[in-house]
């Protein structure tokens, strides 16, 4: 189950109209609130999942106008005559590594989102980029 953060659609969007450094700074503020989750999620990757492989427990932070997200680094591959495939792999990444990885760290996820929207906003009021 995501954590929801009520605006940050609108929010990004009011910054996307400011100059290039806040809008820079506000996605590097938010990056950082998601990292506690990437990290979890990689070690529980590495533990709970079976030979996951080095290029599929490795996890990046992504941004949007509309949400912030974890996901794998890898994408994808392309399938060769060789290879093992593992087509409820996603399943295993997410029930055993994203989503416990999130539920772990959901109090100190939205402890970080209130002291991100309001460093966010002590900055825009002072005139500053963050």
């Amino acid at each position: 189950m995501p954590v929801a953060v009520t605006g940050l659609r609108e929010l990004n969007a009011a910054f996307a109209k400011s100059d290039k450094e806040t809008r820079l700074g506000v996605r590097g503020v938010q990056r950082e609130v998601a990292e506690p989750v990437r990290l979890g999620a990689e070690t529980l990757a590495v533990i709970r999942i079976p030979n996951v492989g080095f290029r599929w427990w490795r996890m990046r932070v992504g941004v949007t106008r509309a949400l912030i997200y974890v996901a794998p680094k890898e994408r994808g591959i392309r399938q060769r005559a060789n290879s093992r495939r593992r087509p409820r792999f996603a399943d295993l990444l997410m029930n055993r590594a994203m989503e416990p990885a999130l539920e772990a760290r959901r109090p100190q996820l939205e402890a970080d989102t209130e002291r991100m929207l309001d460093r966010i906003a002590n900055d825009f009021n002072k005139g500053g980029a963050l």
